[in-house]
């Protein structure tokens, strides 16, 4: 592939490809999960878990240390494990099933 500068009167100077005939090649496309949003959803729904979970603890069954505090940390943290275990086993499924697709190359 050769390249020419063109654009030289009018200011603007890019770098173009010649044009050549480029032969359609094919490609695998799939869709990869976002590790960020299970991982923030699986910590999200342990502390939602933890929070009605507080709700059902009577006052006699409480113990002077903080239930609440021990939930959270507890549920939230094994929340946030689930949802990236989540994503691992959606990438894993979605890696099997790669879709194939003809690509060409364009130059701008």
């Amino acid at each position: 592939m050769f390249f020419h500068f063109s654009g030289f009167e009018s200011g603007y100077i890019g770098a173009v490809a010649d044009k050549k005939s480029e032969k359609p090649e094919q490609v695998e496309i799939r869709r990869a999960p976002k590790v960020l949003a299970f991982t923030l959803t699986g910590a999200a729904i342990g502390l939602i878990a933890a929070f009605v979970l507080n709700l059902f603890i009577t006052d006699e069954a409480r113990s002077n240390e903080n239930v609440l505090g021990l939930l959270l940390v507890a549920l939230g943290s094994l929340g946030l494990g689930l949802g990236v275990a989540m994503a691992i086993a959606v990438d894993l499924i979605s890696s099997r099933k790669p879709k194939s697709a003809t690509a060409s190359k364009t130059s701008n």
